[in-house]
């Protein structure tokens, strides 16, 4: 198995990459009349239920002000946005280029690659935005910590990405994968600490929700955004070495496929 598959593809196809990223993004607004703007309303629409559901139903500590709770909640929310839509936009991307990939000789890497860093692109900007918002507001307090962000960003599109090598290889095979993702994505939803704190959880809890490798990007973003004190290494532990066994089995998986894509697509 080549590890170096994957980041040699990127080196000698850079501007590919980038182009094929341009183009998801352009033909994923094409004909709308809002364009970009989609990648605020969205979010807002869905961080507005939750924070009403959250608001009414689960209450904040009365020593948390209400726009760091919503804040909270939307760190949470967007990290978890930007790996599902990465990973499920990678999932489909070999499928969804198949016209392209029948004329073109183009690495089936550098499509699935593409596809992540157009859906992470536009979810960190429309994060950003919130950002402004929130500090505009009094929501969050600008530090020094905010300088782990790109960090945060790096490791969720890391981990999405790694995500969807495993997952187009598969697809192409099956395509059943992207129904059984949905469902399992569901559940890793509700297995993150995407609505909660990992201290909110009992204590038995919180070693077994710490190996999940989305703790570690979630922890990072609020750390960075709001301050908040690392969580032990585990959770960063078990992202990297889940983004390890990803980009590796994804590559074997990449060339297994070697010369065969065709027959499926």
């Amino acid at each position: 198995m080549d590890m170096g598959r994957v980041p040699g593809a990127v080196f000698r196809h850079r501007r590919l990459l980038i182009e094929l990223t341009r183009r998801d993004i352009r033909q994923r607004f094409a004909g709308s009349r809002f364009g970009l703007l989609w990648t605020v309303l969205n979010p807002l629409v869905q961080l507005v239920a939750y924070s009403v559901i959250f608001g009414l139903v689960y209450h904040a500590s009365e020593d948390t002000p209400r726009l760091v709770f919503v804040a909270t909640l939307y760190c949470g929310l967007s990290a978890w946005w930007a790996f599902q839509e990465g990973s499920t936009r990678g999932l489909a991307s070999l499928v969804d280029l198949a016209p392209l990939l029948r004329k073109v000789a183009i690495p089936p890497e550098i499509c699935i690659l593409a596809a992540v860093s157009a859906a992470v692109l536009l979810q960190t900007v429309g994060f950003a935005l919130f950002l402004v918002a929130f500090a505009a507001t009094g929501g969050i307090v600008i530090s020094v910590k905010l300088a782990l962000l790109p960090l945060a960003v790096l490791l969720g599109f890391l981990l999405a990405a790694a995500a969807g090598l495993v997952l187009a290889p598969l697809q192409v095979v099956v395509r059943d994968t992207q129904h059984i993702v949905l469902a399992l994505w569901t559940m890793l939803f509700f297995a993150s600490p995407v609505l909660y704190r990992l201290d909110a959880l009992p204590v038995a809890l919180r070693g077994i929700a710490s190996l999940n490798p989305l703790s570690g990007v979630i922890g990072l973003y609020r750390t960075a955004v709001l301050g908040f004190p690392l969580d032990s290494p585990t959770p960063f532990a078990a992202c990297l070495v889940v983004i390890g066994l990803g980009w590796a089995g994804g590559t074997l998986l990449l060339e297994r496929l070697d010369g065969m894509i065709d027959e499926y697509l």
